[in-house]
């Protein structure tokens, strides 16, 4: 079964770094790659039918579509319905309140502080 990954982050630079030790830890990984919620969410909404596992690694604080929003959508359209779709909240907030909020959204697997390790990536792609 094939996985994709989706970054959604407003950062380019995080962007890049999370694409590229993701595809060196599984080179048969498809990474996709959104600036902001709104564009991540017409990337999912154009795969929801597939069988892919779909792991997403969300940003909180973005221009147009923040995670919350983004969050909020996929509450709305039922997408954590969706068997092999993983989401993972990846910040630089080390605020409480936001690892709180997080965790009211029970299809969050986790609350991740930037910047990702290759251990992090690892585990996050083999879903552990």
């Amino acid at each position: 079964m094939k996985k994709e990954l989706f970054i959604i982050d407003d950062d380019p630079i995080q962007r890049i770094i999370i694409s590229k030790m993701a595809e060196i830890i599984d080179c048969s990984l498809i990474v996709d790659q959104s600036e902001n919620g709104k564009i991540g969410l017409e990337k999912l909404e154009k795969i929801k039918n597939s069988n892919h596992t779909t792991i997403v690694i969300l940003d909180i604080n973005m221009p147009v579509l923040d995670g919350w929003g983004f969050l909020d959508q996929i509450e709305k359209c039922h997408f954590y319905n969706l068997p092999q779709l993983f989401i993972y909240i990846v910040s630089s907030s080390t605020d409480e309140s936001d690892i709180l909020k997080a965790r009211q959204y029970s299809f969050i697997k986790r609350f991740l502080h930037k910047p990702l390790s290759k251990e992090d990536i690892g585990t996050i792609i083999n879903l552990n």
